[in-house]
C-alpha cells in the first residue's frame, strides 16, 4: 500500500488537522521492513528445512545453522561453512518456480576423504570449501535446471555450472561451465 494514494490521503489527514491514518502508518512501517528470502531444500538423508533464512541484508543465524546441518557431508557426518552467497543464488534459482518444490542437495560441503572417494571429483573442488552444491528439483529436467543455472551465472558474472546426469553443479567460483555424461 506504499505509494501515492496513501501518501495523498495521509497528506491530506494531516493537513485537515488530524492525525495520520492507522492505515497509512500501517503502510509506512510495511515500505521499511526488509523483504525475507527463502529457500527450501531436502537432502538424501531425508532432511528438509523450508525456512526464512534472511531478512535485507541481516542473515538469522538458527535458519542459517539449519541450512549448514542440511548441506554437511553425510558420509562423516562433518557440518562445513556455507557461504550466505551460495544460499542466497539457491533461493534466486528456487524462486523461478515458486518455491513449489524443494531444492534436491546431493551433495553440499564434502571432507577431503569423501572428495577423495568419488570417481571423478575434481581434487580441488569447491565442495572441499562448502562453495558448491549439486542438486536437483523433482519434475524439472537437469537441462531445464541447468539453463536456468547458467543464466543466473551470466547475469551475476560468476558462478560455475555443471551439468552431468541426474543434476546440475553449481558454485560460487569464477564464471565457467562444463558437462559430464558417461560415454
Amino acid at each position: 500500500m506504499t505509494g501515492r494514494r496513501p501518501f495523498l490521503l495521509g497528506a491530506a489527514a494531516v493537513a485537515a488537522g488530524g492525525a495520520l491514518p492507522a492505515a497509512w502508518q500501517r503502510a509506512s512501517a510495511a515500505a521499511t521492513t526488509p523483504a525475507e528470502r527463502w529457500i527450501w531444500a531436502k537432502n538424501h538423508a531425508g532432511e528438509e528445512v523450508a525456512t526464512a533464512y534472511r531478512a535485507g541484508d541481516a542473515y538469522h543465524p538458527q535458519a542459517v545453522a539449519r541450512l549448514r546441518h542440511l548441506f554437511r557431508d553425510l558420509r562423516e557426518e562433518v557440518q562445513g561453512p556455507l557461504p550466505p552467497l551460495l544460499v542466497d543464488i539457491l533461493s534466486v534459482l528456487q524462486e523461478q518456480w515458486g518455491y513449489t518444490r524443494p531444492l534436491l542437495v546431493g551433495s553440499g560441503y564434502r571432507t577431503l576423504k569423501t572428495n577423495m572417494s568419488l570417481e571423478g571429483a575434481a581434487p580441488a573442488s569447491f565442495h572441499l570449501r562448502g562453495w558448491a552444491a549439486d542438486i536437483s528439483v523433482k519434475g524439472i529436467r537437469p537441462l531445464d535446471l541447468g539453463l536456468s543455472v547458467w543464466t543466473l551465472s551470466q547475469r551475476f558474472g560468476f558462478m560455475g555450472v555443471g551439468l552431468y546426469p541426474g543434476f546440475v553443479h553449481l558454485d560460487v567460483g569464477p564464471r565457467r561451465a562444463w558437462t559430464r555424461f558417461a560415454s
